[in-house]
């Protein structure tokens, strides 16, 4: 049972974490959409500065608005950068100390986990979805070791993209909004990524795409908006004109249903003429916890599907965009195998099944794309099996993959009991997709 009986309310939680700020949202058993945790009660205040502070001389630790206050009032010192800290691998000092920067990201999520007590106990907590900016091999790495070292007392932790949260995010929103693509700017006064997601209806399910483009143009200084009057007119101006520039060249002539405005970047309301041309046939929406509720959207879907389940696949860049499968005979039947469906994160595909062997030697992996590419079969010889008389060859066929376009393929003799004892050969290929 997974969200407990009807008297016990569950959650699922989704946890943004970014090398500047963090958020928290979570689902409730009994709601229909999400909540993000605020870190002052009564207001909606979501970010978390994703920062540590070690008070001078003394082994004591400050995470986010807490750790920023003790780092302006010169008490403590700074620890930041701790994914990208985290990633690169190196011990990092702080004062005259080392520390294993694993360690440290794992207490700064540790810490901002424990917010959640104002409005949930951990106990009560069936999933937790982690989404990152970009998730690439080694960010999965250090996930895995920051999620064990954290001993949650759920096993079902998962990571995506924030291009899959924004996905996500759309699934539960009304269809009037998905009708036509839609756009997500997540701006930081550094860099724009516009995210553009595009719903083919005439697949079955219905494919979805997500292209993100980065943009500088909007870049101000790390003193962020001037304090002073008139250049804070200025660079607002400066600001709206850059990014009308860029809204009109990425809309051009699509048809496009719904923006999101998201990010720190577009608090302070410059955003005058751009609005006007976004508003003049779309729907306009600003906020800035949209990856966060969508990764808590993405738990929920995880371990109690809803109907959208069926009805849509998201093909993005972690994604494996193939089916593989093979044909093999059932009672007397040649009848299709799935081994790997499409629309799964690649870092998460793999498969275990054990066959009786043909004398062929040769194994057919079928791979039919869903991006439009003709299937095709990739051959697997088995040189040197054993000659053993028909049906009595047992091999384990083990997948996974090293990459989004790298299927790896291990084949193990497992030999037929005692009549033919298993000779421990293996085969290993790699599929390039």
């Amino acid at each position: 049972m997974l969200f407990g009986n009807s008297e016990e309310k569950r959650f699922v939680l989704g946890y943004d974490l970014g090398e500047k700020v963090s958020q928290i949202s979570y689902l409730a058993s009994d709601a229909d959409m999400p909540e993000t945790l605020s870190v002052l009660a009564g207001s909606e205040l979501y970010n978390i500065p994703t920062i540590l502070c070690k008070r001078r001389d003394v082994n004591q630790w400050f995470y986010g608005k807490e750790a920023v206050r003790h780092i302006e009032e010169g008490d403590g010192i700074a620890v930041d950068n701790l994914i990208a800290a985290a990633k690169n691998g190196k011990p990092v000092m702080v004062g005259e100390s080392e520390y294993d920067p694993i360690a440290l990201l794992t207490l700064f999520v540790k810490r901002s986990l424990s917010l959640l007590s104002m409005e949930l106990s951990m106990d009560n907590v069936d999933a937790i979805m982690f989404t990152t900016k970009s998730l690439d091999h080694r960010m999965v790495q250090v996930l895995n070791a920051v999620t064990t070292a954290l001993e949650l007392k759920t096993r079902n932790v998962f990571y995506q993209s924030h291009e899959e949260s924004f996905y996500n995010y759309m699934l539960y929103q009304p269809d009037e909004l998905t009708r036509h693509a839609v756009l997500a700017c997540d701006y930081d006064l550094e860099t724009l990524l516009v995210y553009e997601m595009s719903l083919n209806y005439r697949t079955k399910p219905v494919v979805a795409t997500i292209d993100v483009n980065s943009f500088d143009d909007l870049k101000i200084g790390p003193e962020g908006f001037p304090k002073e009057a008139a250049l804070f007119h200025k660079t607002c101006d400066r600001l709206d004109d850059e990014f009308l520039t860029i809204m009109q060249k990425v809309c051009g002539d699509k048809v496009i249903s719904t923006v999101f405005l998201l990010g720190d970047g577009f608090h302070e309301k410059w955003t005058k003429r751009s609005l006007e041309f976004l508003c003049r046939t779309r729907r306009v929406f600003q906020g800035n916890n949209l990856f966060s509720k969508g990764a808590s959207i993405a738990a929920r879907e995880r371990i109690r599907p809803s109907a959208n389940t069926g009805k849509f696949v998201f093909l993005g860049e972690d994604k494996l965009k193939s089916n593989l499968g093979m044909k093999l005979l059932k009672c007397g039947t040649e009848v299709y195998y799935a081994l790997l469906d499409a629309g799964v994160n690649w870092y998460e595909a793999q498969t275990s099944l054990d066959i009786i062997m043909d004398p062929s030697g040769i194994l057919n992996i079928e791979v039919t794309p869903l991006t439009g590419k003709m299937p095709r079969v990739v051959q697997f010889y088995l040189d040197g099996l054993e000659k053993r008389p028909q049906g009595t060859t047992r091999l384990r066929i083990n997948m996974d993959m090293s990459s989004v376009s790298d299927v790896n393929i291990k084949v193990t003799d497992l030999g037929f009991g005692e009549l033919f004892p298993a000779t421990g050969k293996v085969w290993e290929q790699t599929i390039e997709l």
